[in-house]
């Protein structure tokens, strides 16, 4: 094929564009505005047709729960949007949990020995009621179901948490919060911790990063300076299955430790810090809260507690109560499996560190003469002292003369006599060395 030459090509061109597209230009935007029309009906009419279809398959009251959940996630992002463009700078102040918010779960343990006999024993037999499943050494109600379900009734009318869950050591309520999800109660006893090893490895991040595989990033991003405050801003991202991003939270921590009640209480809370940024990656959860209070049976260093954790946690997505119902039948005995086994293996090491440290502080090497151990040097008198410095003088001198003279003469005058030697023999021998004291300590 013949090749044109690259002007002409430009000037065809120019010319086909000039005839076809500018000399044309009020029918192409014509035809564009008609086709732009077209879509934004389109795309009314569809909508249109979807809010009368959920209006007839949900309630009022469903249809504005959905309108509710969709303007919080609008002005949840732009709230943020807001925070990071005019430099927001955190203020403890106004994010620190304080006492007054936590003063009610001082009081948990004694909230839930109430919770067992009101939703827990049978009115009728006073045995426990199975909630799940039946564990091993519980004795359990025999009555028939029917009459243990209206005693149920009867008895948890007035109470809003329901068993839910039970495994050893362990038994889990929850209740329906006005948004559609729930709270969780866990209670759990364990003999063999002690209160001190069980806050250290729910407080210690890098320890935490060990045990914890559901942990994919954890990060000190704050700490608060206020004196006695000991709060502290964690960044915490979290595992899911495959079929969801990961979710990532943001939130305050406090410790309260309260020794005249022997009560100890971690509180944490959702919160937004500038140097955390949501990643696109991940999905953040905005609405979360957890208290742990952890009670000692003896005293805080000795092995035996009780803890009762109440926590609430929005994932931002809409899953089957099916789906929901195995996540929270899994993951919490599994979380605090987890967790009991770290504070088992960090109570052995502790004690193994403590006993090397004793034995290397009571070491051999370390330990100072006493100076009693051993009988005083006997005294000299000075009688006896001048006459052996003038036997020593008139022999010729000093020491040192003596040395002379036993390098100069081969030790003759240095060596002993054969009688004198049976002598010395005999009086080694003799029961008189009894009587001498250096014979017991030399």
């Amino acid at each position: 094929m013949k090749s044109f030459p690259r002007r002409v090509l430009f000037t065809k061109v120019q010319r086909y564009f000039v005839n076809h597209v500018k000399n044309r230009s009020d029918r192409i935007l014509r035809l564009w505005a008609d086709h732009c029309e077209y879509i934004l009906s389109q795309r009314l009419r569809r909508g249109q047709q979807m809010l009368s279809l959920y209006t007839k398959m949900w309630s009022d009251e469903e249809l504005r729960a959905l309108l509710m959940r969709f303007r919080r996630q609008v002005q949840r992002h732009a709230k943020t949007f807001m925070l990071s463009a005019v430099g927001f700078t955190f203020n403890w102040n106004e994010e620190r949990i304080t006492l007054d918010s936590v003063r009610e779960h001082f009081e948990a343990i004694a909230f839930v020995e109430e919770l067992k006999k009101n939703t827990l024993v049978c009115k009728t037999c006073t045995r426990r009621r199975m909630i799940d499943k039946k564990i091993e050494g519980v004795e359990y109600c025999n009555c028939s179901p029917g009459a243990a379900a209206s005693a149920a009734s009867k008895v948890n009318g007035s109470s809003e948490w329901e068993p839910y869950l039970e495994r050893r050591n362990m038994i889990i309520w929850r209740k329906m919060e006005k948004c559609g999800k729930f709270i969780y109660k866990v209670y759990g006893e364990y003999t063999d911790v002690s209160a001190e090893d069980f806050l250290h490895v729910q407080t210690d991040l890098e320890y935490r990063k060990e045990w914890d595989t559901t942990a994919i990033a954890l990060e000190l991003i704050d700490t608060d300076t206020a004196t006695g405050s000991n709060s502290h801003v964690i960044y915490w991202e979290m595992l899911w299955p495959k079929l969801f991003a990961n979710r990532d939270y943001v939130y305050n921590r406090r410790t309260f430790v309260d020794r005249k009640r022997q009560v100890i209480v971690i509180a944490n809370r959702s919160t937004l810090h500038p140097r955390c940024p949501m990643k696109p990656t991940n999905h953040r959860v905005a609405d979360y809260w957890s208290y742990m209070s952890i009670k000692p049976m003896k005293s805080f260093s000795k092995p035996g507690l009780r803890f009762v954790l109440t926590y609430f946690d929005d994932p931002g997505i809409v899953i089957p109560p099916a789906v929901t119902s195995w996540v929270a039948r899994k993951q919490m005995p599994e979380f605090l499996s987890r967790l009991y086994d770290a504070t088992l293996r960090y109570a052995e090491k502790r004690r193994d560190e403590e006993e090397e440290a004793i034995n290397r502080f009571y070491s051999y090497e370390n330990l100072r003469d006493p100076g009693f151990e051993y009988p005083p040097d006997p005294e000299v008198k000075e009688e006896d002292s001048s006459s052996s410095g003038s036997s020593s003088s008139s022999s010729g001198g000093g020491s040192a003369s003596i040395l002379g003279e036993i390098d100069q003469f081969t030790g003759v005058e240095g060596a002993t006599t054969k009688e004198e030697e049976e002598q010395e023999s005999g009086k080694n021998t003799s029961w008189w060395r009894f009587f001498h004291p250096y014979y017991y300590f030399a």
